[in-house]
Parts: structure tokens; sequence; C-alpha cells
């Protein structure tokens, strides 16, 4: 049983680098986006991933900047999860590049006034820190256990001599894992909200909305692991570290929440113009996907500030994969509302707003050369692609989690829950 997530993330890897290869070939062309619509379902994904890995080590960083005992036995699955998720955000970018030549050209010759480069570098930094902070905090299981990590240089030292090492530099990487698990979502968001002709994304509160919904995400598949680790015999040894991280995630979705609240109440209130389309897409063309990703969060929270909802492992998984859930579908609401149309138009005389056509580039695969208007849904290439880096974050789980402990000793029961 142990062995089926590693074997079903392999099979995803291997269709997924069969499509990748095939969009090699091919070029982005075999794919469901176009000139109107170029961030698509890779781009979504890549922010979804991006902000998981946020979130997990921002959990993972916290337990040992600031003394949280009840939830150091999941500091291992924390980072590993961030790990995971980077790893895999990382093969997200590779594979938006589309055809090959475009990804040697950004490594030979990078253009440092381009978001993307800096995102690559933050997100190799950013894989570095999650690498280390799993090796330090493996390091007292693999001395006990014998196990190899690179760590050879243990056999000469003793377990207490290893657990100092352990905790001293697990406290350091986390000290700076923190800051960068901010600046890398925090650099997400600005290659958005830098985009003035978006008005969707142009608010200074997308940065802060992307990190409350990085600590969701992540806390999500950090319990959802840890569910998986622990097993029903043990998960009330857990019960409140369990707890305590998804009320970490219930207080983050809230905090989006007000977010979004703040966000509908402006565009509201100025009326016509952009902000009527865009209150249009989100209540009429997107209004379902909108509703879904509204309703799926907010059950997500609710579920997490009842006590039934961080008493029962059914409960917890089901809050877990349905806040991830919802927050897939709040990256993807970040591109419809703003690649569906033409962000250019012009005024006839009769004082009439038309929006202007753009070249679609891909007359060749549809026949429409140029349109205003580009109804996006990626295609079955575009999701066997995903399944690489997906499958890829898998793999990785399952087979370092499998290998090695990863949850420590329970939480003193004295150190309960807040209440």
């Amino acid at each position: 049983m142990k062995r089926i997530p590693l074997v079903i993330g392999l099979a995803a890897v291997v269709v997924g680098a069969a499509a990748w290869v095939y969009q090699l070939i091919g070029g982005l062309a075999v794919t469901n986006m176009s000139n109107l619509f170029s961030w698509g379902f890779y781009i979504g994904c890549f922010v979804f991933l991006v902000g998981v890995a946020a979130g997990g080590m921002i959990i993972s960083s916290s337990i040992y900047l600031f003394d949280v005992q009840r939830l150091k036995p999941f500091g291992k699955i924390a980072s590993l999860s961030a790990f995971a998720c980077i790893l895999a955000a990382g093969c997200m970018v590779i594979v938006d590049l589309g055809r090959a030549q475009n990804i040697v050209q950004m490594l030979v010759h990078p253009n440092f006034s381009s978001p993307l480069v800096w995102d690559i570098v933050v997100i190799t930094l950013y894989l570095v820190l999650t690498f280390l902070s799993v090796y330090f905090q493996l390091l007292p299981d693999c001395k006990r256990s014998g196990k190899r990590f690179f760590n050879r240089w243990i056999e000469k030292r003793t377990e207490a001599e290893v657990d100092v090492v352990s905790h001293r530099w697990s406290r350091i990487v986390a000290l700076v894992a923190l800051p960068v698990a901010v600046l890398i979502h925090t650099v997400t968001a600005l290659i958005f909200a830098t985009q003035n002709g978006h008005p969707w994304w142009h608010t200074a509160m997308l940065p802060a909305d992307f990190i409350a919904m990085a600590v969701a995400s992540g806390g999500a598949l950090v319990l959802l692991i840890a569910l998986a680790a622990i097993g029903r015999a043990h998960w009330r040894e857990h019960m409140v570290g369990l707890a305590t991280i998804a009320r970490i995630s219930a207080v983050a979705l809230a905090v989006h929440f007000f977010f979004v609240a703040v966000e509908l109440v402006l565009l509201a209130w100025t009326g016509g113009g952009e902000s009527a389309a865009l209150l249009q897409s989100l209540t009429g063309t997107y209004g379902i996907l909108y509703a879904l990703e509204i309703v799926l969060t907010a059950a997500a929270m609710a579920l997490f500030f009842t006590k039934p909802g961080t008493n029962r492992p059914a409960l917890l998984a089901t809050g877990s994969i349905i806040a991830l859930a919802g927050t897939l579908i709040h990256r993807l609401m970040l591109l419809y509302p703003e690649f569906a149309s033409s962000s250019l138009s012009f005024t006839t005389a009769t004082g009439t707003e038309w929006l202007y056509p753009l070249s679609t580039g891909r007359y060749l695969m549809t026949g429409q050369a140029f349109a205003s208007t580009y109804a996006y849904v990626p295609n079955i290439i575009e999701v066997a692609v995903v399944l690489l880096p997906f499958g890829i974050l898998l793999s990785v789980l399952a087979l370092i989690a499998g290998r090695y402990p990863m949850v420590g000793a329970p939480a003193s029961k004295a150190d309960s829950p807040l209440r």
C-alpha cells in the first residue's frame, strides 16, 4: 500500500514527459492558448504550487523561530512539502516556455529586466533552502536508524551532538527561509500586480492576499501528508498539532475573504468602465467558477473553525482537499477575467466603445486570425503535460516519506490548542 503513491507519481511523470516531448516538437501551438490568452493552465498551476510551497515553509520556519512545540512533529513534513512543491513549480515554468530553444535562451542569455528571470532566481534559492531544511531536520532520525541522506559525517558524532547540530542549523535555515518564503510569493504576486493594463491584478492587496492563500493551502497539504503518515491508529496522539494547523489555515482563509470583500466593494463602488466589465466576468461569464471558488474555500474555513472539523481525521482530510481545490480555482480565476477579452479598446464616432481585435496566432488551427474575445479551456495536451510536475511532486513525497520517519513525537497534552 505504501508504494501506491510512488507508482502513481512515476506513472504521471511518464505520461507527462511524453506529452511534454510532443509539445517541444510542436511548440505551444499544440496547446489551446493564444496571443489573447497567453497565460493558461500552466501559469495557474505554477502560482498554485509556489503558494503551497511558501505556505509549507512558513509553517516549518515558524516552528523553530517562534518555538511552536505543538507543531514540531510536523516540521519535516512541512519542509518536505515545500521542497516538492517548489521543485514542481520550477518544472511548470520550464514547460510553459514552449520549445527547447526558449528554455536554452533563458538560461544562456537571461533578460534581467524580465520578472520571469528573477522568479527563476528566487525559485532556485528557495529550492536550496527547502532541501537544507529537510536535510538538517532528518539528521537525528538518520543517526538513530543508520539510514543515509548525504550525511556520512554523522557516523563520527554522538546522537546528542547530532541533535544539537540539527536544531541549530534548522533554526538558521528557518531564519533565512521564512523571509524568502514570503519573498517568493510576493515576487510572484508582483508579476501580476505590476501589469497596469490588467485592473483585476493591479492592486496593492494582491501580494498580501497571495500570502494568505499560501498559508491556507500550504497548511492543507501538510495536513493531508501528516494524516497519511500518521495513520488511523495514532492520529489521536497528534490531534493537538493537527487542530492547530487546521485553525492556522482557517484564519488565513478568513484574511483572504477580507481582501475579497474589499476588492468587490471597490469594484461595485467605482461602477462603470473596466470595473463593470470585471464584475460582469465574475458574476456572469465565469460566475459558476467564481462561485465554486468561494464556496469551496468558505466551506474549508468553516470546517476548520469547528471542533468536529479539527477532531476527526475524515473531516480534516475533507477540509484540506476542498481548501486545495478552492485555491487552485482561485489561481485560475486570476487569469480568466483578464485574458478572456482584449484589453485594448477604441471609441467610435457615435461614442460606442469597441474592443480592439488582436491576432490570435492560431489561424492554422482554428481559421481565426483576429479576435476581441477568446474562450480558453485547457486541452488534453496541457492536462497531460501538467501531470509531469505533479507526478514529480508526488514521487518526491512518496520516496522520502516512505524511506525516512517524517512525523516526530507528539506534543504534550498540556500544550493544547487555543480554545
